[in-house]
């Protein structure tokens, strides 16, 4: 199903001369079904991509800032004359926010709408990075990474709730894919997520670490500015398909001025937004999700694997030093094949997603003669879990064997070539797991989609804390092999999720889909 294009508003808007706002239409009431000529969104092809583009730069802020420096935490270590493991402990706090902040967020952004908590995060990120790359105090240091992750964290979360908003089930793996390439690649966003470690060690190696994060103030500051002009408001219970007026950009506000002075017709608009905050969110939902039997174990096999990949990302710093004598910008650049992995997965592993859906849906489809499937929405006895997580454990096997392996070639220091080459085919299997496990969610909850991304970053973001930790004292007690290979036999342990989610999965699904039948009639 293909993005459908609009000159201006839908018809159902433009035929609507409207100055005052209609006050029973705000964020708790759910959108009118579409009327079968009506688009599913009034936003242009351009637009979408645009939007995909800034919401992938803005989500870059956290995973970037998460792990910019970690080729730099010797030097961060000597500069303020701390152990190691209180370096990593800044490591362990931006985390723990990490999971936790976006349930905060995530809940308010599904409520009041996705632009205010865009726009007012970025502004915590902006502050909380520039005193960073100020203060000479440890303490502050912590303070100052709990903020920064508090600030940015959001922006994953409700990017991802802007795709959910405007994305029909059959693009939505495409369109994660595309998000989660953007943030990895920046080939379309003009920066490089994933090489943020390979960023961290050039720039902790030859200007200092604290340009890090005068750099990130910059990069933030430009996001706020593209999220401020140019992402409109997406959430479907407040707008709709778009056609409804609400947290307007200023083009948007300046377009509708200027049709009102001409008395031309304007589309409706949505409560005020003073009205809007008398709605209180709830921010127990994201951790209600968790509590679904169907929602944890998707996200529990996705953060263990997760977790796995941490294990590599905390474990390099220190070992390629120690093992092979390199200096911080060759550190750096070792996670050169882990960014290439988790590109070529987020390309890859989307359009798979899709691919499987549509064939899927085609099969329904003829079993079901007369069924309609509506747009947008997934029927209740259509075979989603199957569908999503046909690959979820072909890509987990691949992960456990060759986490065993690489352990043991670390053990016996092995070629430094074949170790990047496993991180990188580690990685390239890991963001399959992370898509499904993303793209199923919202297929749950497609009304909730920033909260249900913030239950997926609260159990991912928890294990992956363990894994900075841990890390250390793991290897140091038993070796890099012995370590690596419990890591792995960990991980085959929860295969048998895949069994259990599909027994008990689409039975949930069904009372979820009933109840709220029946509640709402």
């Amino acid at each position: 199903m293909s993005i459908k294009e609009e000159e201006g508003v839908s018809s159902r808007a433009a035929s609507i001369v409207d100055s005052e706002p209609l006050a029973s239409r705000d964020a708790s009431e759910k959108p009118a079904p579409l009327a079968d000529d009506e688009p599913y969104t009034i936003l242009k092809r351009w637009q979408i991509i645009g939007m995909l583009t800034i919401t992938a730069t803005a989500g870059m802020l956290s995973p970037l800032s998460a792990s910019i420096y970690f080729p730099a935490l010797n030097e961060i270590q000597a500069d303020f004359g701390i152990t190691a493991e209180q370096v990593n402990l800044t490591v362990t706090t931006y985390l723990i926010f990490q999971a936790i902040s976006p349930t905060f967020w995530g809940s308010i952004s599904d409520t009041w709408g996705r632009r205010p908590v865009f726009m007012g995060t970025t502004l915590v990120y902006i502050a909380a990075s520039v005193g960073m790359a100020t203060t000479r105090s440890y303490g502050a240091m912590l303070f100052l990474r709990m903020l920064q992750s508090f600030g940015s964290s959001s922006l994953i979360a409700v990017g991802a709730g802007v795709i959910g908003d405007i994305a029909v089930p059959s693009q939505r793996g495409s369109m994660y894919g595309y998000y989660n390439m953007a943030q990895l690649l920046g080939k379309r966003v003009g920066s490089v997520a994933e090489l943020r470690p390979v960023i961290g060690g050039v720039i902790a190696g030859t200007i200092g670490w604290r340009w890090m994060f005068w750099i990130l103030a910059v990069m933030a500051i430009v996001c706020f500015v593209l999220l401020t002009l140019f992402v409109p408001e997406t959430l479907r219970s407040l707008v709709g398909n778009g056609s409804i007026y609400a947290n307007p950009t200023i083009w948007q506000w300046w377009k509708r001025r200027a049709a009102i002075k001409k008395n031309q017709p304007v589309a409706p608009c949505a409560s005020s937004f003073l009205s809007r905050l008398r709605n209180v969110p709830n921010f127990l939902r994201p951790f209600l999700f968790v509590l679904q039997l169907d929602v944890f174990l998707v996200l529990l096999y996705n953060g263990v694997h997760f977790m796995a990949l941490y294990y590599y990302l905390v474990s390099s710093p220190s070992q390629f030093a120690e093992r092979y004598g390199l200096s911080t910008v060759q550190v750096g650049l070792c996670f050169l094949g882990q960014g290439a992995g988790s590109m070529l997965g987020s390309l890859t592993s989307g359009r798979a997603l899709d691919y499987i859906y549509r064939r899927t849906l085609e099969k329904y489809k003829q079993e079901h003669q007369g069924v309609v499937v509506e747009r947008g929405k997934i029927p209740i006895d259509f075979p989603i879990y199957r569908a999503r997580t046909l690959l979820m454990v072909p890509a987990g096997l691949c992960v456990q064997l060759l986490t065993i392996i690489y352990g043991w070639m670390l053990q016996i220091n092995a070629s430094l070539g074949g170790l990047i080459v496993i991180q990188f085919l580690v990685s390239l299997f890991t963001i399959p797991i992370i898509s499904i496990a993303q793209t199923l969610t919202v297929d749950l909850y497609p009304a909730h989609g920033a909260s249900v991304t913030a239950s997926n970053n609260l159990v991912r973001c928890i294990l992956a804390a363990i894994a900075s930790v841990s890390t250390e004292p793991g290897i140091a007690s038993v070796g890099p092999g012995w370590f690596f290979t419990i890591i792995g036999l960990v991980c085959f342990a929860f295969n048998g999720i895949y069994f259990l989610l599909l027994a008990v999965g689409p039975k949930m699904r069904r009372q979820r889909m009933e109840k709220e039948k029946t509640d709402a009639t």
